[in-house]
């Protein structure tokens, strides 16, 4: 393959990979699980300095819809807790407190993601989709001024060489809108999934809560 072309296929594939990378994290920052993704943009000040996250403290993941965050210095859990809040308020905060083995107070910070109740989910599903739209124009136009961009050197090769070069960029092309349409998917696959946990978990509640009330009428009853 014509080295020019050979250069410009690799900064194309690029540019796909980037907007790819950028529709994924605008998904995984509208959390329905606990996705590490969704502390990358949290920023900290600290005496009047900015750090990332991951500069002041670290998180686990307990289950698939928590965070469990531990400050690297005790003294700036306030900062971090306003750091997190400014990016997610959504958040679900509850703060904890244990002895370490030199018997020091540790407080950590759990974080609970919000539960997709219909009204969520309906907004998730729009939100995803309007975010699927957007890259996919953004790919388009990609291709189109790359298209453009090699017209004329495209004039100087072999019949054959032209072909193979038009198929490469289409390839990629394709192989992106593929990916984006997964990540979609992907994303939609988890928003169902949170929905259903919370429909799940409501039932479970409303039945708990006639099963006291049957348990109630019963010594009631027995009380007469």
């Amino acid at each position: 393959m014509n080295n020019y072309i050979a250069l410009e296929l690799t900064e194309f594939q690029k540019k796909m990979n980037g907007y790819l990378s950028m529709f994924n994290y605008r998904l995984a920052n509208y959390c329905v699980k606990a996705d590490p993704t969704a502390m990358l943009p949290v920023t900290v000040v600290l005496a009047g300095t900015e750090y990332n996250f991951e500069e002041v403290a670290y998180a686990i993941k307990p289950d698939d819809y928590s965070f469990d965050v531990y400050p690297k210095n005790q003294n700036n859990l306030q900062d971090i807790i306003d750091g997190v809040f400014d990016m997610h308020p959504e958040f679900k905060m509850e703060i904890k407190s244990e002895k370490n083995a030199n018997d020091e107070e540790i407080r950590h910070i759990i974080y609970t993601m919000p539960v997709v109740n219909k009204d969520r989910r309906d907004l998730l599903n729009e939100t995803s989709k309007t975010f699927h739209k957007e890259c996919l124009a953004k790919l388009d136009v990609c291709y189109a001024k790359q298209q453009e961009k090699t017209v004329e050197a495209f004039s100087q090769m072999q019949a054959i060489e032209v072909e193979e070069a038009k198929t490469g960029f289409k390839n990629v092309y394709d192989d992106a809108k593929e990916q984006a349409d997964k990540l979609l998917e992907a994303k939609l696959s988890e928003i169902e999934e949170g929905y259903q946990r919370y429909l799940s978990n409501k039932e479970d509640v409303e039945t708990e809560g006639k099963m006291d009330f049957s348990k109630g009428m019963r010594l009631d009853q027995l009380a007469d």
